[in-house]
């Protein structure tokens, strides 16, 4: 079993690399897990717009400390923060979880990764939205550190870290990654996001019991 970091919840799996559910077709998994190596005829035009993750990527960035100030909105829950000076538009790190092809909508932590395009030769047992297939990554039973990353409503004026598509230097993986902003995180700081209005509308209103991410598929 993988080593934990300090302060991780109990109960949920740590990941080194994504885990893939069964609700993913296996030409789709093929073409996530080297999208670069895969045939003409599972390729999809839209992944080679992806750009890849830096390779020198400096692990160890981040660190998951429980919130102990009252008037933040996850108060005596866990955040994540910069455990050195982080430089502004540098990848901190893979947001990993199961990637899934499901409608999760009772996971705080499930993310949309990427929306496809069906092509005929790849079967799809069900699905939404017609002509299309819907990936997400759920953390919630299994990730890493990012899965603690809060939104910055109620805490920072904006967010200083952004989600982007990547492709990983070596495997090919496509992942999301989180990556710090126009400016500089110093020590310290935690690390903030938008997951979007109509999350945080929901978390107002008592829709979700803890600050975290929901981002339904559209």
């Amino acid at each position: 079993m993988s080593k934990s970091p300090r302060n991780w919840p109990q109960g949920v799996q740590y990941l080194h690399s994504p885990v893939y559910h069964s609700s993913i077709p296996p030409s789709i998994v093929s073409l996530f897990r080297n999208s670069a190596a895969s045939s003409s005829s599972t390729s999809i035009s839209s992944l080679s717009s992806i750009p890849i993750a830096p390779s020198s990527h400096i692990p160890n960035q981040t660190t998951i400390q429980k919130i102990e100030l009252a008037s933040h909105p996850a108060h005596g829950q866990l955040g994540l923060f910069a455990s050195k000076k982080i430089p502004p538009n540098t990848m901190i790190i893979y947001y990993l979880g199961q990637v899934h092809a499901e409608q999760r909508t009772t996971s705080d932590y499930d993310l949309s990764l990427i929306r496809l395009p069906i092509q005929e030769n790849i079967s799809i047992a069900s699905i939404d939205d017609p002509g299309y297939i819907h990936i997400g990554i759920d953390a919630e039973f299994m990730g890493n550190e990012a899965r603690c990353i809060n939104d910055y409503r109620g805490i920072a004026q904006r967010p200083n870290a952004l989600f982007k598509e990547v492709k990983h230097p070596t495997t090919g993986q496509i992942r999301m990654s989180v990556w710090s902003g126009t400016k500089p995180i110093p020590k310290h700081e935690e690390i903030l996001v938008s997951y979007g209005k109509g999350w945080w509308k929901s978390c107002v209103l008592g829709k979700r019991h803890q600050i975290r991410r929901h981002q339904k598929f559209v």
